[in-house]
């Protein structure tokens, strides 16, 4: 009986270790959705079966997840070299390369996504003008009644040479209509001047513009007008094709109004290969998607064969630039379907004119973009949706702008199965400002209020830098900040797919951060990529934590901001999301108080937006949370918005406002005295995390996975930072996890008090730490002054070094530095033009006193290097730095007395390119189609730069 347990233990064991064995440690092994994916860039069509084997193979060898093939051109934009044409787009030697990376994703167990055009704006060659982009055109003639007419009216305005006759109205001019100023702020009084209708037209250069006051304007009087909607005529029918009308004009002065449609001014596909020009598509009619998909998509799917759906998993387009859309031939009748009243009678307005009343008329304009952004997601994204559900595929179009246009983006995304986005790298030239090119608070709240799981971005994205941007201290912190503010999918931009006869570094797009296998710090990558990877698998976990719902009004255009724009007023400590009228119509309820989606995602308040006019549905919905147990913070709307059902819309808000602000509810409460910070507060309910930094140094983001909460905190600064950081957790240990490192550890010094944990972290210049809560807390101490061990200066080690540089890329085989140097000042220019790997080497001894120093081990810190590092010490490899402190535990190598240490620095391409440019042709050894690297260009710091110490580290600490 005895051996027979003991065989059942072992056997027990054994299968739990196997079990075990097969569960990798995904912070060590990140799963496939937690690793990187990229914009795998065909530029200009320059690729083949070769280089597309290779680079796949490549992406697989250093942990990528996937990829986004991404046919576009580009390479000759900013002053750049064009690279040759390959094969177009979509063409059967187009569809060949394509069916071939399929196949070779598939043998490599790599996820693609398809861009369905080449470039963006969703468009092409086969798209006519009936399917363009489509905007309102008109002109006008004012006449005196009383005789019959008989003129033709002047042509209005036409884009491309594409104009349809859309209606004609005459509206009945009030006697007192002189000096009425227009319905909105910048009516076009020249006849050949596009309409410009608030909202629905162009507004400057803006990205994810804050749009509330562009829809608040000016009142007016309460009795100016030019016209009531019983004096309009509808003279459609008695204009000819021609344009001529004939009309019994009635006694009175008339304004006739010739409306048309013509091809909207931002109409061109933007940015892509070869021959695919054409017309950007009507994004307000379904017809016009459903042909392009026939006939462009569907032939691109059919010969990816068995692999679509396998290796093949989500369809994309890129940025929406068109920017001006605000016709489309269904508009009339979606118009009355979905407002619940006729537009013709109302489209005077679209020209300034105030009809019964500047409320009314801004009231209309209010359902008119409303209608506009509803067709954008019926008419676009939902089929783009469903179109690609019946391959198996999923989408992630970049549905959210971020370029100004109109649409509600928010909701746009919520119709993506990965909400995505893009954020951009730092640079001089586009990014000064965290809110500038940084769009991922929206696609976050798109994805947290709709039960998805990741959030996606277009990262690193630059216009200027070439092989510049550093990692520690500018993708590192971009990158950083994307997550706090929600993401956890990076797709990188750009790889550029670059076959061997481009040479090296090759081809390359004019924007974005250039990455690929022709990089020199390639073969050292997955350190960094390891850290992306290790932030996203755990910012995948569990489900986003959150204070509070943000309702963002339903008017168009409308798009959410930057995490920092803080709408609802919680200022720093708490976190929230945006919701849309869509998300708290279907999806919101209330348990126990709190507000709750069905996945689980819950907020303590629901804020309203600061606004005379809310969404008459949406107030209902409120009422019934507010009766369930809800909390909902927000000033006492005015008025519904829109003009279908008003007046009683208006008379019903008011009821329902008087009921919840004014009475005092059964259950919930309204507060609209306080804002959300005060009430927070005043609930004591304290900052979700705070800490001893100045204010904008420290960002953060919490998540919470079943019982454990996952906090990830993320500096700013360029130099070292030590604070106290409170966390609004109790009972429960912290943790430190750093993935940069990859080391995690309980912390030892913490103190929790009055329900928050209190912890000092120490971080380094851009540095980053998880604090992860999953234990219960055991008794503990008075806190300690740190979690970072006490570090004791050992020995410097100052050289001579001997640096082995490759001669093949002109540096020399062999040279001293005395002492450690800059390559980019150094005066023998085979190393100051030198980019690439140097290898440096160096002995140096250690006595017994001194190996006793470190009881808790001994580091080397290299103090700077630029960019990349790998340590060898004794034969033995001890890890690749690249960001701060960049140390090394050497405690496994160091050995009593001589100690052999060898340092492996790579540096990026830009200080050789610049050499090469003030050489011959025939002497570079570089070649790229990029231009803007010339002799004149700043050379990059590069190489060991010190000083190279040798630490204790001392005590028990970690």
């Amino acid at each position: 009986m005895f051996r027979l347990a003991h065989f059942l233990a072992l056997l027990l064991l054994s299968t739990s270790a196997i079990c075990a064995a097969e569960v990798p440690d995904p912070w060590l092994n990140p799963p496939p959705e937690a690793k990187l994916r990229a914009y795998w860039w065909w530029l200009n069509g320059n690729v083949d079966k070769a280089a597309i084997t290779h680079d796949l193979e490549e992406m697989k060898a250093k942990g990528f997840g996937g990829a986004v093939i991404f046919d576009a051109d580009g390479s000759s934009q900013g002053g750049h070299e064009r690279v040759p044409a390959g094969p177009l787009f979509g063409s059967p030697a187009w569809r060949e390369l394509f069916a071939h990376a399929l196949k070779e994703a598939a043998r490599l167990d790599l996820e693609l996504s398809l861009n369905i055009q080449s470039g963006w704006n969703l468009g092409g060659p086969s798209v006519k003008p009936e399917d363009a982009v489509k905007r309102v055109t008109w002109s006008e003639v004012i006449l005196m009644g009383g005789k019959r007419l008989s003129m033709k009216l002047p042509q209005p305005p036409v884009t491309a040479g594409f104009f349809r006759d859309t209606a004609t109205v005459a509206v009945k001019l009030d006697e007192a209509t002189e000096g009425i100023g227009s319905v909105f702020d910048w009516r076009q009084r020249a006849l050949h001047e596009p309409i410009k209708v608030p909202g629905a037209d162009r507004m400057g250069s803006s990205s994810a513009p804050k749009t509330l006051s562009l829809l608040q304007l000016d009142p007016g009087k309460s009795d100016e007008r030019h016209g009531l909607l019983s004096e309009v005529v509808d003279l459609s029918r008695s204009l000819s094709p021609e344009g001529e009308l004939v009309w019994n004009v009635p006694p009175g002065k008339w304004k006739v109004l010739r409306f048309g449609m013509t091809i909207g001014d931002s109409n061109k596909v933007s940015t892509s290969s070869g021959e695919w020009k054409g017309f950007a598509l009507d994004p307000l009619d379904e017809g016009a998607f459903k042909r392009y998909w026939n006939e462009v998509v569907e032939p691109i799917l059919t010969s990816g064969g068995a692999n679509v759906g396998k290796s093949l998993k989500f369809l994309h387009t890129d940025s929406w630039e068109v920017e001006i859309f605000n016709w489309t031939p269904t508009l009339p009748a979606e118009f009355k379907k979905r407002r619940g009243y006729d537009l013709l009678p109302w489209m005077p307005v679209l020209t300034g004119n105030v009809m019964e009343s500047r409320e009314a008329s801004q009231r209309f304009l209010a359902d008119f973009r409303k209608t506009l952004g509803d067709l954008a997601i019926d008419h676009h994204y939902r089929p783009f949706l469903e179109l690609s559900a019946k391959h198996g595929l999923g989408i992630h179009p970049e549905a959210g702008g971020p370029h100004y246009t109109t649409i509600d983006a928010q909701r746009a995304l919520g119709f993506s199965t990965i909400p995505m986005s893009e954020f951009w790298a730092e640079a001089k030239t586009h990014r000064t400002t965290d809110t500038s090119r940084f769009f991922v608070k929206q696609p976050a709240s798109a994805s947290h209020t709709n039960a998805r799981k990741y959030v996606a971005a277009e990262g690193f994205t630059s216009v200027g830098p070439h092989w510049q941007e550093t990692l520690w201290d500018n993708l590192k912190p971009s990158f950083d900040f994307a997550c706090t503010e929600g993401l956890n999918r990076l797709v990188w931009h750009a790889f550029v797919c670059s076959p061997e006869n481009t040479g090296v570094p090759g081809q390359q797009y004019f924007a974005g951060t250039h990455f690929n296998p022709k990089v020199t710090w390639w073969n050292r990558s997955p350190a960094f990529l390891g850290y992306l990877d290790r932030c996203q698998m755990m910012l995948q976990r569990g489900l986003f934590h959150a204070d509070a719902l943000v309702y963002y009004g339903d008017h168009v255009p409308n798009y959410a901001q930057s995490r920092s724009s803080d709408p609802g007023k919680l200022g720093p400590g708490y976190d929230y999301d945006v919701g849309t009228e869509e998300a708290i119509l279907t999806r919101l309820s209330v348990k126990d108080g709190q507000l709750v989606f069905p996945d689980g995602m819950s907020y303590r308040l629901l804020v309203l937006p600061d606004h005379p006019a809310i969404s008459l549905p949406v107030l209902k919905k409120v009422r019934q949370l507010v009766e369930a147990g809800a909390t909902v913070v927000g000033p006492r709307p005015k008025m519904a918005s829109g003009l279908g059902g008003f007046p009683k819309s208006d008379t019903e808000v008011a009821a329902i406002a008087d009921a919840l602000w004014t009475a005092k509810p059964s259950a919930g409460r309204v507060v609209a005295d306080r804002n959300a910070r005060e009430v927070l507060l005043a609930d004591g309910i304290q900052p979700d995390f705070e800490c001893t930094a100045e204010a904008g140094q420290i960002n953060f983001i919490h998540r919470t996975d079943g019982d454990s909460e996952i906090y990830f905190v993320a500096s700013r600064s360029k130099e070292p930072i030590s604070i106290r950081a409170t966390f609004r957790v109790s009972g429960k240990a912290p943790e430190l996890w750093d993935a940069v490192s990859g080391d995690r550890h309980p912390a030892a010094a913490y103190e929790e008090k009055g329900g928050r944990v209190t912890l000092p972290l120490d971080l380094p210049a851009c540095g980053s730490m998880f604090v992860v809560f999953r234990s219960p807390a055991a008794a503990h101490p008075a806190m300690a002054k740190s979690n970072s061990p006490a570090l004791s200066p050992v020995m410097e080690i100052s050289g001579p070094w001997s640096v082995a540089f490759d001669p093949k890329w002109g540096g020399p085989a062999k040279v001293e530095f005395p002492t450690l140097v800059d390559w980019s000042t150094h005066t023998d220019p085979a190393i100051r033009y030198y980019s690439g790997t140097a290898v440096y080497r160096t002995r140096f001894k250690l006595s017994a006193d001194q190996l006793a120093t470190g009881k808790g081990g001994l580091l080397l810190d290299l103090g700077l290097a630029r960019e990349i590092a790998t340590v060898r010490l004794n034969g033995k490899e001890l890890g690749t730095l690249w960001a701060p402190p960049f140390r090394s535990d050497i405690s496994s190598a160091v050995k009593l007395g001589d100690n052999e240490l060898e340092v492996e620095v790579v540096n990026f391409w830009p200080n050789r390119i610049i050499g090469d440019a003030s050489l011959p042709e025939n002497q570079r050894l570089t070649r790229t189609n990029i231009r803007t690297l010339t002799a004149k260009t700043p050379l990059m710091p590069s190489g060991l730069l010190g000083p190279v110490r040798v630490l204790a580290r001392m005590g028990d600490a970690p």
